[in-house]
């Protein structure tokens, strides 16, 4: 089988603006990228479908330099693709950045064609541990107007309608500063109550000191992660911040490539990876930061679209939670994807056996909405 064509696609659209520690989300946007083979099957693959706020109207000339390098390739080798556009093009490329977005979707449209031409799933290829898993849903995000009451409202919501056993919220935003965010985490803690799991986000805004007082205070209100507290490659502020905290320590959203996450790991930085299939190059390299992982004891809860990142986290044993974004955070994700991935009554959620991703994006939805 060969590439005979890869195209791609950019949408964008309207919706509410939240913020987290460092970043405000506009406009939703996708980026679709779509590999076609000489034996008529197609792949399909995608950035964004979350609370991105990346520039993907510069992705389509990524995909341009790209096509030359994988027209009349075997799409079935995607290892081969993940390690000839990727780790062998850093000089002209660099480490990561767009260049690995647009390969990783490449990566996923080719994975989705082998998925099709062996009629069996991503999730089974990759090793289909667990047909179920359990989800968290990300929000608890900063918006205009929001304040403790919505706030707790959003999270009861999450508990009492999506079914959540596990909910995360946002912190970091330095006009809120330390004591406003734990009067934030108290709120949610008492709106979910004390047996339900609770986590934090900082999306890499603080300080190591900052950090360090957190890491202090949340025990208090029963936080069983706090993700993302200091830039990504400070890895001995990661170090010394998880030796001296009673909760756990979550990062990897921004991870590009395996030498980030050992580098990481050597210094004790972490003890859960949110790994993202969308930002490294697709799921051969996701999958040897899992098996990293497992060498060192760590588990994995990928970040990112729930229906691109649900194979990669329940195809092994130690993928601990699949990360779950309702529609408060995007209502185009009411249709987004067919067909609609609903959590189960007890928070978990089934992983499909269709062949491939599993999952097909919605043209006659996207198609209004297309910008290039």
């Amino acid at each position: 089988m060969k590439i005979t064509e890869v195209s791609s696609e950019v949408f964008e659209w309207e919706r509410p603006g939240i913020w987290n520690g460092s970043h405000f989300y506009g406009p939703g946007r996708l980026h679709k990228v779509t590999v076609r083979t000489d034996e008529g099957i197609t792949g399909y693959g995608w950035n964004g479908g979350t609370a991105a706020e990346k520039p993907l109207g510069l992705y389509p000339g990524y995909v341009d330099y790209f096509r030359p390098l994988v027209v009349g390739r075997d799409p079935m080798d995607t290892r081969g693709l993940a390690t000839d556009l990727g780790e062998k093009l850093i000089k002209i490329l660099g480490p990561g950045g767009i260049n690995t977005h647009v390969l990783a979707a490449i990566n996923i449209a080719c994975w989705d064609i082998k998925g099709k031409a062996l009629g069996k799933s991503i999730h089974q290829l990759l090793g289909g541990a667990q047909k179920r898993i359990r989800t968290y849903i990300a929000g608890g995000y900063y918006a205009e107007g929001k304040g403790l009451e919505e706030l707790q409202e959003e999270v009861r919501f999450n508990v009492e309608e999506m079914h959540a056993s596990a909910v995360k919220i946002k912190i970091g935003d330095p006009t809120v500063g330390l004591a406003g965010d734990m009067r934030r985490v108290e709120a949610s803690r008492q709106a979910i109550g004390d047996d339900l799991t609770l986590m934090v986000d900082a999306n890499c805004a603080l300080d190591l000191d900052t950090s360090l007082e957190f890491a202090r205070l949340l025990p208090d209100y029963n936080v069983y992660w706090f993700e993302e507290p200091l830039p990504i490659h400070d890895y001995e502020g990661h170090g010394k911040l998880a030796a001296e905290s009673a909760v756990k320590i979550a990062t990897g959203e921004n991870g590009y490539h395996l030498a980030h996450f050992k580098t990481l790991l050597d210094h004790k930085g972490a003890s859960i990876l949110n790994v993202d299939v969308g930002v490294c190059p697709g799921y051969d390299v996701a999958m040897d930061i899992a098996e990293l992982a497992a060498q060192r004891g760590v588990s994995i809860a990928p970040h990112g679209c729930q229906e691109l990142q649900l194979p990669l986290a329940a195809a092994i044993s130690h993928g601990e939670f699949l990360e779950y974004y309702p529609v408060a955070v995007d209502p185009l994700r009411a249709e987004m994807f067919q067909p609609v991935l609903k959590p189960d009554d007890d928070g978990f959620v089934t992983v499909p056996d269709r062949p491939g991703i599993g999952f097909e994006l919605n043209m006659e939805l996207l198609d209004r909405y297309r910008i290039a």
